[in-house]
């Protein structure tokens, strides 16, 4: 089963996005708290990371470790795309309100690249 992180300072979205990703057969683990992060990302070793545009500086911390620069991160914005597009620091983007079929279809993407990347090896 493939594992997803989200990170999220809003508990209603985290709550939804928690219970649309199981309902599609993800295993889900949330946190609004970037101190837990690191601890998180080292035991439950998520496929995807999906984090709020607003927490770009966690971001950019994961992307430049060693241990977690190849996990994609798929970035969530209220913003449109042309405010936020020079400092994205994940992966893909997608803007709020969600088009389902789309984010299923960003996150589908990049844990294939993941898991594509992972079997090469």
């Amino acid at each position: 089963m493939k594992k997803i992180l989200v990170i999220n300072n809003d508990i209603d979205t985290m709550s939804l996005l928690k219970n649309w990703l199981e309902k599609k057969s993800y295993t889900v683990k949330y946190t609004g708290n970037e101190e837990e992060v690191p601890a998180i990302m080292e035991d439950f070793s998520p496929h995807l990371v999906i984090a709020d545009v607003m927490q770009h500086e966690l971001v950019e911390r994961l992307k430049k470790n060693k241990k977690t620069r190849s996990i994609p991160v798929l970035l969530m914005t209220g913003y449109t795309l042309r405010q936020t597009i020079n400092r994205l620091p994940g992966d893909d983007i997608i803007e709020k309100p969600f088009n389902l079929a789309l984010f299923e279809k960003k996150i589908e993407r990049l844990i294939q690249k993941v898991v594509t990347i992972n079997a090469a090896n």
